[in-house]
C-alpha cells in the first residue's frame, strides 16, 4: 500500500474518532432552533451515546432520556438511534430521521397514564381524564404533520371520561395497501361501555368513524344525546361520521 494511502486512512480514522467524541452538549446547541419546545438538561456522553437527565417539553417535565446512535445507518442517509425515556411516559423505541424529512418509529413500547399524556397533548385531556395506556408500535412514519404509516396495538385499562367509568379497551392500528390508516377498537369485559368501532384516514385525508354502542344507557346523561345522533340497530345504536381531517384540527 502506498504511503499516501496510509496517510489518507489515518486522517479519515482520526476524523471519525473526532466526530464520535463530539459532546452531546455541543450538538444540542445546534438542535435548539429546530426543536424550540424541547429542552434537554444535565447532558452527559456524546452525540452518539449519552443521556439527558432532564427532558422538558413545552415547559412540562417529561423524564430522562438515553440514546445510542447506530453509525452505519448514518452512512445510509438516516439518523437512527435506540432511545429510552423514563418518567411520566415510559418508552423504548428505535427512532430514525431520513434525508427525505421522514420520521420513523419502530419496535416501540409506551406505557403511561392518560392524565400524564394529557399534559403534553391538551386535546387528549379534553376527551379523557384517566386510564392506563400500554401500546406497542411496530412501525410509524411521519412526514411533517402527515401520518404515512402506522402499525401496532394498544390497550387502555380503567378508562374514565367526564366522570363516567367506561371500562377496558383494546385497539389495533394498521395501514392498508392503498394507504388507508385504521384504528379498530373494542371494549374488553362486561363492566363499562360495550362498544366496538373503527376510525380510518384515507389518502385524501378524509376521516371516517363507525361506532356501535350496545349499551348506550351506560352513557348516563349523555345517553339521550347519543341516541338522537345515532341510528338504532338490533345490536345497539350506531353512529357514523365522515369529514376532512382539517375539520377535526379546528377542534383539537
Amino acid at each position: 500500500m502506498r504511503p499516501t494511502h496510509l496517510v489518507a486512512i489515518a486522517i479519515a480514522a482520526y476524523l471519525l474518532f473526532l466526530v464520535t467524541r463530539i459532546p452531546a452538549q455541543f450538538a444540542y446547541v445546534f438542535m435548539q432552533d429546530r426543536l424550540p419546545n424541547l429542552t434537554l438538561g444535565e447532558l452527559e456522553g456524546t452525540v452518539w451515546q449519552g443521556t439527558a437527565r432532564s427532558v422538558v417539553y413545552n415547559g412540562i417535565y417529561a423524564g430522562s432520556l438515553e440514546w445510542n446512535v447506530r453509525p452505519l445507518r448514518v452512512l445510509l442517509g438516516e439518523w437512527n438511534a435506540a432511545i429510552q425515556l423514563r418518567g411520566p411516559v415510559e418508552s423504548n423505541a428505535d427512532i430514525g430521521y431520513s434525508l427525505a424529512d421522514i420520521l420513523t418509529i419502530e419496535n416501540a413500547s409506551v406505557k403511561a397514564r392518560l392524565a400524564n399524556l394529557g399534559q403534553f397533548l391538551p386535546q387528549l385531556s379534553i376527551m379523557v381524564t384517566e386510564g392506563e395506556l400500554s401500546a406497542i408500535i411496530e412501525s410509524l412514519e411521519l412526514q411533517g404533520e402527515s401520518l404515512l404509516v402506522i402499525r401496532g396495538s394498544a390497550t387502555i385499562d380503567n378508562l374514565f371520561a367526564g366522570g363516567l367509568q367506561l371500562g377496558d379497551f383494546a385497539a389495533e392500528m394498521s395501514t392498508d395497501d392503498d394507504g388507508t390508516r385504521k384504528l379498530a377498537f373494542t371494549s374488553v369485559g362486561s363492566d363499562g361501555l360495550d362498544v366496538q368501532g373503527e376510525l380510518s384516514l384515507n389518502q385524501q385525508e378524509q376521516v371516517t368513524l363507525d361506532l356501535l354502542v350496545k349499551n348506550p344507557e351506560h352513557l348516563g346523561d349523555l345517553a339521550g344525546l347519543f341516541r338522537r345522533f345515532s341510528s338504532e340497530e338490533p345490536d345497539g345504536n350506531r353512529f357514523r361520521w365522515s369529514g376532512e381531517s382539517s375539520d377535526l384540527k379546528k377542534y383539537l
